[in-house]
Order: structure tokens, then C-alpha cells, then sequence
């Protein structure tokens, strides 16, 4: 039986979701007294990692059904631009960037764009459950470069646990390395860094500005590099709009994926607002624990011995740093 093909993209973004997002923010904003928010940060990072997680099973579902990642990335670029813009308008924020907030705000632009493409696009080349042990090696290096910035030494503890999620790293990649697409573990250990780099900026930014304001600029920002990528990789076209070889299913996936990221990066910029990054960035250990049941689930992906093993040792690795980040440096 052929697939069903769509001649008509679907609607961007439901007002529902607008609504929901704000109703969040106000939940938020009404849980917490003044002085706790380094609980509600954590809170806010759990939720967002949790959205987080079920994003890449979501692009390679688009991808089967006939969309590439990056026009995923794509849609989901302009959706959140319209989405977030929205959210600032009903919020009535100011959508001006302070001075001293540009230099986070293009770190901000530069770490979005390279978490996009390079780790959305990673999964086209290699299984979701490697791609999102990979990619999070990201709050590792925020927990081992965040006491550097401050200008403290990191301790020989945290020296040790990165080591360790390295090896773990090592030991996913290594004995397969051979016959695993370099493209995919190039792509996602680049996304790893600009997550990294998302959260520093991300913290620093949202002290001059609301998320909503600086989440739709920055993703009209990247806009048009996304565009032309998408348009080079694709011969100059479109899958997912009219005449396009996308199938129902992957139109509804790839609405999926830009639903949960306008959630997702909502809730991250609130969990920097409210904590630092090496605070909340350990809780997102919760995101590779969702992607690999959701592939393994609805996917079917299975990963060799190894790389659920040294999934685990990096798993490991991230707990401890959450653990750690609550003790003072040495």
C-alpha cells in the first residue's frame, strides 16, 4: 500500500500550545518564593529534558516517512520563531537586546544553530540511542567548565568524573567505530559543545531579557543559515511542502518535534533563570533516559552490548556531577 502523501503543510503552531506555554511560565512563577528558585530551576530543567528527549525519535520518524532532520529543523525554526514571538506579545516583554547582552545573545544564536543541525541531523547517520549518548557528554562539560569560568579550579573530582564519561564515550564508539558513519559521531560530539556553549550564554542572557523575547530572535537569527542548508542538502527542495515526498505521518512527526522544542527551550532558558548552568545542567541526564526507551519502544532500535554499557558509564558520570555540583570546589 502506498503512503498517503499531504499536499498542503499543516498549521505551524496551535494557539493551544501558546496558551499552555504561558500558563507554565505563570505555574511556574507562582510555586516558588523569591528566594528558592534554584529548586523551581531544577524543576523547570527536569520538565525540558523530558521534551528534550522525545525530539530525536520524533525527526527520525520524520526522516522515514520522508523529511530529512534538517528540513525538521527547518520547520521547527520557523514555528518556534512565530511561537515565542507570540508568547512575548501576550507577555508584553520587550523584544529590544541590551548592549551588555550581546555577546551572550550570539553565543546564544551561534549554540542553537549548532544544536539543531549538527544534532538533529546526527540521527540520519547513526541510531538515536548512540546520537543521544554522544550529545550528552554536553553537561559534563558544562559541570567541569563552569567552576573554570568562575575562576576556581574544577578539583580533581570532577577532573576524574569527566574522565569517566569519556571512557564511556569510548567505550559506545570505539569497538564500532569502524563501522559507524563518522558523519553521525562528528555531528553529535559538535552538538555536544554547542550545548554547552547554549547553556553558558543561555544563563548569562537571561538576565538581561525573558526567554520568550530572546528565543524568537535567536531562532530568526538562525533562520536563514538553516534555510540554506536545508535547501543544499535537499537540491534546492522542500519535502514537506506541496508536491513534496513527504508522507502524513512524517508531516505529524515533524509538527511533534517543533511542539516539544518550543516546550523544551522554553523550559531550559527558565531553569538558567532561575539556577546556574552547572546546577541544572546535570538534571538533564533525564533526556538520553527518554530518547533511548522511545526508540527502543516505538522504533525498535537496539544498540550493541557496548554502547548500552558505556551509556550507563556515562549516565553514571552525569549523576555524579549532579552530585558533586552541590559541593563546594577545592
Amino acid at each position: 500500500m502506498s503512503a498517503v502523501r499531504v499536499r498542503h503543510p499543516a498549521p505551524l503552531l496551535p494557539i493551544e500550545y501558546i496558551d499552555l506555554a504561558l500558563a507554565v511560565e505563570r505555574t511556574a512563577l507562582q510555586l516558588a518564593p523569591m528566594g528558592n528558585r534554584v529548586g523551581l530551576g531544577i524543576i523547570c530543567a527536569v520538565i525540558a529534558a523530558a521534551f528534550y528527549g522525545l525530539g530525536p525519535p520524533l525527526v527520525r520518524t520524520a526522516f522515514t516517512n520522508g523529511i530529512p532532520p534538517i528540513e525538521s529543523t527547518l520547520f521547527r525554526t520557523v514555528a518556534v520563531s512565530i511561537g515565542f514571538a507570540l508568547i512575548g506579545i501576550v507577555r508584553g516583554d520587550s523584544f529590544a537586546i541590551p548592549k551588555a547582552a550581546v555577546p551572550s545573545f550570539i553565543g546564544q544564536a551561534v549554540a542553537t544553530l549548532l544544536v539543531s543541525v549538527a544534532y538533529l541531523g546526527s540521527v540520519q547517520f547513526i541510531p538515536v540511542g548512540l546520537a543521544v549518548i554522544i550529545f550528552y557528554f554536553a553537561p559534563v562539560l558544562v559541570m567541569f567548565l563552569a567552576p573554570v569560568a568562575e575562576g576556581k579550579h574544577p578539583g580533581a573530582l570532577r577532573i576524574m568524573i569527566a574522565f569517566i564519561a569519556f571512557c564511556g564515550l569510548g567505550i559506545a564508539v570505539g569497538p564500532n567505530f569502524d563501522v559507524l558513519d563518522i558523519r553521525g559521531i562528528a555531528m553529535a560530539g559538535a552538538a555536544a559543545l554547542g550545548m554547552a556553549l547554549q547553556f553558558f550564554s543561555g544563563r548569562a542572557l537571561s538576565q538581561y531579557m525573558p526567554p520568550s523575547a530572546f528565543g524568537s530572535l535567536v531562532h530568526v537569527v538562525i533562520l536563514l543559515p538553516v534555510l540554506a542548508i536545508a535547501l543544499y542538502a535537499g537540491g534546492g527542495n522542500i519535502h514537506f511542502l506541496r508536491q513534496g515526498t513527504a508522507t502524513a505521518i512524517g508531516i505529524y512527526a515533524m509538527m511533534g518535534v517543533a511542539g516539544v522544542y518550543l516546550f523544551a527551550y522554553f523550559g531550559q532558558m527558565l531553569a538558567l533563570r532561575f539556577a546556574p548552568a552547572s546546577t541544572v545542567a546535570p538534571f538533564f541526564n533525564v533526556e538520553p533516559v527518554v530518547t533511548i526507551t522511545v526508540a527502543a519502544t516505538l522504533l525498535g532500535e537496539r544498540m550493541a552490548v557496548n554502547q548500552y554499557v558505556g551509556g550507563a558509564v556515562v549516565l553514571a558520570a552525569l549523576i555524579a556531577s549532579s552530585l558533586v555540583s552541590r559541593k563546594p570546589t577545592t
